[in-house]
């Protein structure tokens, strides 16, 4: 296939040469007639003939073409048949197929934007920028309105001349890119953008906003009505143009003519044929257009087309000869000069002053024209430029420059840097603006100085990313034209220029990181990114995007993949060449898997290989893939026999997701309901689901590995093109480098609410001399979550990653969790590994990365003397360290004999004797590794001593000379280096001088901190408390409690003690260590509290109950029942209890009820009636005026009781009064008066008490009143009357 392969590139290199050899490749490049592998061999042909390495040569532009491109195209490169189109059909498709995929499925907030938007700061960035700015509109009537459009990055607006923008309202058309915008002169919310594929620069229509870019709708002059698009197209708007004076009239330049709209682009008419790339109107004439046309077949690249009919028609200038068919043309006009046309080019710059037929050559600023503007308030002030900026104060004579584009020349923060590569230029009421590959800037002063104006605009074109596994805020980031950025949890930093490549991080020490450039040159960092170092493997040779990656088993091994595959064992130090892969080139893409990294698989083209000892050998594993270009290869990281690859092609083929899981064996096709969406990079999550990551020319999309059909996991993110996606465990989150809208990130599928362990580091994260022998490492972590925490840990184990090993984790303030011990000691050499796992409160696991570390040998470098003189150390003194000594070596090592116990924040004296072997001076030097690292190079490591002259064993001139321990060293046991040397002072590291070395061990203790835990803080009399010693350590302690009365005591460290007094206590610690003592006081640390023993008497009425505690009581008698206080305090309380009764007895007679009890209160009661109260029924004896069954309630004052119920049956009649007839006073005392009201004939009157007894009988006639006297008792008695009729009158009377 090689041959074939190269059979074609000599196929195509003779076509080119007689096809296209008068065609530049930039006119090739946007002819997609032209096969892909021939405009490379026309551009490779140019670039042989020219220094392509020099700044605006062109040379990075065409490989960043070549990178994009070939991919979609391989291997037959035929762009014929590709439809501009083909990613906004794809997406519309799976949306119109998968009408779910656009719901939320984690939280309300969706992706998240991460940067840049600002230029933080810059360390080693020589040409810092945010993006690309392509167009721009400035309100003449206000200034603070401002839009501009840029490549990738879509619609921007500020409202306060660019102190703030918003932007994002093109975020979700079907293209991303704005090149070229219009705004109606009579309307700034009215806003016309030409939206386009950043990629291929197709153009998906003009969109309209009507409110200053907040939303934004498709116009007809879109690709379906036009009638454009289809296989080959390569349909382009270059500028919109509303004409300043005439209402609804626009003209589009395209690359295929001129179209003009009188009707506000409801529908339009082409007016020229073509290549249209400047639209100009005459200052006063609304007839008067002027247009280029770059058609590179055509009459007129030496021409001004102008119009006197309103742009209906079109003819040519006088050609400007000297032109010489230069197509980087800008025109301008300004009002200053009604008939004035300012044509400039890259061969110089022309003015016509009779409205565009002729023109004179003013002058040439003898560079590339990619921008050009005259002033509308003095036309002899002019800004031009290509990579650099140039201003004329003569009219376009002569020119100065006024910007550079490296930092070298002009700093950041001055008036004259505003990025490389004008993109356009204007002049707005005296004001120039002017857009470049990275910022909208302006000039009030003609061009002098400059002011940049789109902070806070995330619009940056990224190839690639880096994460962080140990810190979720760190990401390395490379992008076009604005090279590498790294991002700090407290903002960027522009790092390196050119454009931006491959990025790593240690995966446990995030100031390590390695950048790149174009075509695999590395630049590394130790520190974050403040400083920088080359890093590249010598005599490489790598593509483009060269891939690199870590060792996932051995951080500090990465790999560069070019045409050979280099290994570096010290992170880019050193490298070596392990093998070659075998396939012609440079490799494309590369991955190493995650459990066996000896596994490493890589490709170009169509071409997969796969090694399995290191890349030594290879093996060929494409199998039944396509022989289209991979675009992406991502290892499952829970096994290394699961691989996905992914293609990019722009066809329609459903082949763009493969799988194996047999190493290569076999190979599926995963695309489903993908259908032909191009896919440029996949990733795949730790979870158990093994959730695939698609980065897409639109969107993300995932899958559980065992599902079929893919989902759009895109919500929020911008519709632009995702070159990369990363994975970073503890946080649970995956990360998106996106081509025009910065760098984005978003939740790993379903684990929204997990844990989120957002950073992890040891005590001496990993170098190359630490983690060393004999120093401890706690694991530390920060977690943030929402809930509360079950458990957290470190999983561990040596040589291997099982992690069979815990530690337990305790929170120790906020969301900081340590390790209880540290991570065990072991040999230099040993490779240790851990991750934290943390439990949240719904079985919600989150696990960090697999981190891992080679622990190093102690050791401080070399440094001796010799013996050719007596020259010595004779003694040191310091604190409880004194050793005279004589020169048994060049060297003596006392490290394991003579020792100093120093603490920090005190202060010692160190004393030194010298031999100065007869009458030389001799210096004395000391050097103390406070921090333990190995070294004795550190900030505030080295102390003079001073020299001592003619003496056998004298002291230095500065001795004893006053050192205070840091208060931050390294607790434990350090080096202590002292040296003697003649006529100078010695270097730590410093050999065969004439002197000597000495070595001593100090060990470092912590200034007594006294500090103290007390479990109980509020206890009962006789309760014990426990309490333990937390500060720092001490050879002896005591405790004392005291309330002001009694004292308890101890000298444990940790101990308990019973306290039988009842008070408030303070606590005083005395702490000794070594010679120190230190006392300390704290009140109130504990509060005892008593116990009470109460007795009470009380008393309930028969009947009722009481509850004492648990007890229940209804009788009388003595109870004891055991309290606790609100302290947990038991009290004993004894009750005597007396039993009160009512005596509720009642004397019942035939017609009468009597209680027995005298002087309480009495209620009469309707047993028949509910137990109703019978009114007025308060008396001791009552009468009722019917049968029936009643009780009485007795109230004693004390106690209240209810009688049995008593039956009345004597009383026999039943009151009956059909008549209504009147019986008053009633009750009476004896006197009644009976009133019929009406006469009647005759009447039998009678009278009967409750026996029965007749008291009263008369007759009487024709009657209607009667009154009647009786003398009879007290009662209740009852009046019959009985007239003619048969009917019979019962009326009840009441004597009383």
């Amino acid at each position: 296939m090689k041959n074939q392969y190269s059979f074609l590139i000599l196929v195509f290199a003779l076509l080119c040469n007689t096809t296209y050899g008068q065609r530049s490749y930039k006119e090739l490049m946007k002819d997609n007639t032209v096969n892909f592998y021939e405009v490379c061999e026309v551009a490779d042909a140019y670039f042989e003939t020219i220094d392509k390495h020099e700044k605006g040569s062109g040379w990075m532009g065409y490989q960043r073409w070549k990178n994009a491109n070939e991919s979609k195209y391989y291997p037959s490169g035929d762009r014929s048949n590709e439809d501009p189109y083909f990613v906004k059909n794809a997406f519309e498709k799976f949306i119109e197929e998968n009408p779910s995929s656009t719901e939320k499925y984690l939280f309300d907030g969706g992706w998240e934007e991460v940067g840049p938007g600002s230029i933080d700061s810059i360390t080693g960035h020589y040409s810092a920028g945010l993006g690309r700015v392509e167009t721009f509109y400035v309100n003449p009537e206000d200034a603070d309105r401002v839009y501009f459009g840029s490549r990738s990055g879509g619609f921007w607006a500020s409202t306060d001349g660019g102190a703030t923008w918003n932007g994002g309202s093109t975020d979700f058309l079907f293209a991303s890119g704005v090149n070229t915008l219009t705004v109606s002169p009579t309307n700034p919310d009215s806003v016309l953008i030409n939206l386009r594929n950043s990629g291929n620069g197709v153009t998906h229509g003009i969109y309209r906003s009507t409110n200053g870019g907040d939303t934004w709708t498709e116009t007809n002059y879109n690709p379906d009505i036009l009638g454009k698009g289809g296989l080959g197209s390569n349909f382009a708007v270059n500028e919109i143009a509303y004409h300043p004076r005439v209402p609804n009239l626009i003209f589009i330049a395209a690359n295929d003519g001129l179209y003009r709209s009188d009707d506000n682009l409801e529908t339009w008419l082409k007016v020229t044929n073509g290549s249209i790339s400047e639209i100009e109107f005459h200052p006063t004439d609304d007839d008067i257009i002027y247009i280029y046309d770059y058609y590179y077949w055509g009459p007129n690249k030496n021409k001004v087309l102008r119009s006197t009919d309103g742009g209906l028609s079109f003819s040519g200038s006088v050609e400007i000869v000297d032109n010489a068919n230069n197509t980087n043309v800008h025109l301008d006009v300004s009002p200053l000069c009604d008939d004035c046309v300012y044509f400039a080019s890259s061969n110089g710059i022309w003015i016509s002053f009779d409205s565009g037929v002729n023109f004179e050559f003013r002058g040439n600023p003898g560079m590339s024209s990619e921008g050009f503007a005259v002033s509308d308030v003095d036309t002899t002030k002019m800004t031009y430029g290509g990579i650099d900026a140039y201003a004329s104060e003569d009219g376009g004579i002569s020119f100065d420059q006024v910007t550079w584009w490296g930092l070298w020349a002009a700093p950041f923060d001055g008036d004259q840097y505003v990025h490389a590569d004008m993109r356009d230029a204007e002049c707005i009421e005296g004001v120039f603006y002017m857009a470049t590959d990275g910022f909208l800037c302006k000039s009030e002063d003609n061009g002098t100085t400059w002011l940049k104006l789109n902070h806070e605009t995330g619009i940056r074109e990224n190839y690639t990313l880096g994460v962080s596994q140990s810190n979720h805020y760190r990401t390395i980031v490379g992008s076009q034209d604005n090279g590498t950025s790294i991002k700090l949890q407290s903002g960027w930093i522009e790092y390196a220029g050119a454009d931006g490549m491959e990025g790593i991080v240690h995966p446990l020490n995030d100031d390590w990181m390695i950048g790149s450039y174009q075509n695999g040159t590395r630049r590394r960092t130790f520190d974050g990114g403040q400083t920088q170092g080359g890093a590249s493997p010598p005599g490489h040779s790598s593509s483009w995007v060269a891939p690199m990656a870590y060792d996932p088993n051995d951080h500090m091994t990465v790999y560069h993949f070019g045409e050979d595959v280099h290994r570096s064992l010290d992170f880019g130090s050193t490298w070596e060449v392990m093998g070659t892969p075998s396939f012609t080139g440079t490799i494309s893409e590369a991955a190493i898997a995650e459990n066996n990294s000896n596994i490493l698989v890589v490709s170009r083209g169509q071409y997969l290989f796969r090694s399995i000892n290191a890349g030594v050998s290879w093996t060929n594993i494409q199998g039944t893939l396509p022989s289209y270009s991979i675009t992406d290869i991502a290892f499952d990281p829970r096994d290394d026999n699961t691989i996905v690859v992914t293609y990019n092609r722009y066809q329609d083929d459903g082949s763009k997701v493969y799988i194996t899981h047999d190493s290569g064996v076999t190979w599926t096709n995963i695309t489903s309901n993908l259908n032909d969406m191009p896919i440029r990079g996949a990733v795949i999550d730790h979870s158990a689901e093994s959730h695939i990551y698609l980065a897409a020319e639109i969107g993300v999309y995932v899958k559980e590995m065992e599902e079929t059909e893919w989902e759009l996991y895109n919500d929020d993110l911008p519709n632009c093109m995702v070159h990369e996606l990363e994975v970073v465990n503890g946080s649970n989150t995956v990360r998106a480098a996106t081509w025009g809208r910065g760098v984005w990130e978003y939740t790993l599928k379903g684990r929204a609410p997990y844990p989120a362990i957002v950073k992890t580091w040891i005590t001496d994260p990993p170098t190359f001399t630490t983690p060393a022998e004999e120093s401890p490492q706690y694991v530390t972590s920060q977690i943030s979550y929402d809930y509360e925490i079950e458990t957290a840990d470190v999983r561990w184990s040596i040589d291997e990653p099982t992690f069979e090993n815990t530690i337990p984790m305790e929170n120790v303030a906020d969301s900081t969790w340590v390790s209880v011990d540290p991570l065990p000691d072991f040999p230099a050499g040993t490779k240790v590994y851990f991750k934290v796992r943390v439990n949240g409160a719904f079985s919600d696991v989150s696990e960090t990365y697999k981190f891992m570390y080679t622990v190093r040998p102690f050791e401080y470098c070399e440094s001796y003397g010799n013996m050719s003189w007596e020259t010595s150390v004779t003694l040191v003194d310091f604190n409880d360290l004194y050793n005279p000594s004589g020169k048994p070596s060049p060297y003596t090592s006392y490290i394991d004999l003579d020792t100093a116990n120093l603490y920090t924040g005190l202060s010692y004296d160190l004393g030194m004797n010298l031999n100065t072997d007869g009458a030389y001076t001799i210096h004395g030097n000391a050097w103390i590794d406070w921090n333990r690292d190995g070294d004795f190079t550190d900030p505030g490591e080295d102390y003079d001593l001073g020299t001592a002259n003619d003496t056998e064993d004298g002291p230095t001139d500065l001795s004893p000379l006053s050192i205070t321990v840091p208060a931050d060293a390294h607790l434990g046991k350090t080096t202590m280096r002292v040296s003697a040397k003649y006529n100078s002072d010695a270097d730590p590291c410093e050999t065969g001088y004439d002197g000597e070395v000495e070595d001593y061990t100090l060990f470092i203790k912590p200034y007594i901190d006294l500090d103290y835990e007390v479990v109980e803080s509020e206890i009962c009399v006789g309760d014990k408390i426990h309490f333990n010693y937390t500060g720092t350590y001490l050879d002896a302690i005591s405790w004392s409690f005291t309330n002001g009365i009694e004292t308890y005591t101890s000298t444990e460290m940790n101990d308990s003690l019973i306290l039988e007094s009842p008070g408030e206590y303070s606590l005083t610690m005395t702490g000794d260590e070594g010679e120190l003592s230190s006392t300390a006081t704290w009140p109130g640390v504990v509060t005892v509290h008593p116990v009470y023993h109460d007795s009470l008497e009380m008393a309930i009425c028969n009947g009722e109950e009481y509850v004492l505690g648990t007890q229940i009581i209804t009788e009388a008698g003595e109870y004891t029942e055991p309290f606790s206080t609100i302290y947990g305090c038991d009290s004993i309380v004894t009750l005597t209890m007396d039993v009160m009764d009512v005596n509720v007895a009642v004397t019942a007679y035939d017609y009468e009820l009597t209680a027995d009890e005298i002087g309480v209160d009495y209620q009469w009661l309707d047993c028949n009636d509910g137990w109703a109260e019978i009114d007025a029924a308060i008396e001791q004896t009552y009468i009722p005026t019917e049968n029936g069954s009643y009780a009485v309630v007795i109230d004693d004052g004390d106690c209240v009781d209810t009688s049995d119920c008593y039956d009345i049956v004597a009383l026999s009649l039943t009151e009956y009064n059909p008549s209504n007839i009147k019986v008053y006073p009633n009750p009476t005392s004896g006197s009644f008066t009976i009133d019929w009201q009406s006469i009647v004939e005759e009447v039998q009157l009678a009278v009967y008490d409750v026996s029965g007894r007749v008291v009263y009988n008369e007759m009487y006639y024709n009657v209607n009143e009667i009154g009647i006297n009786l003398a009879v008792a007290k009662g209740v008695y009852y009046i019959t009357l009985n007239g003619l009729s048969e009917e019979q009158t019962v009326i009840k009377l009441l004597i009383d």
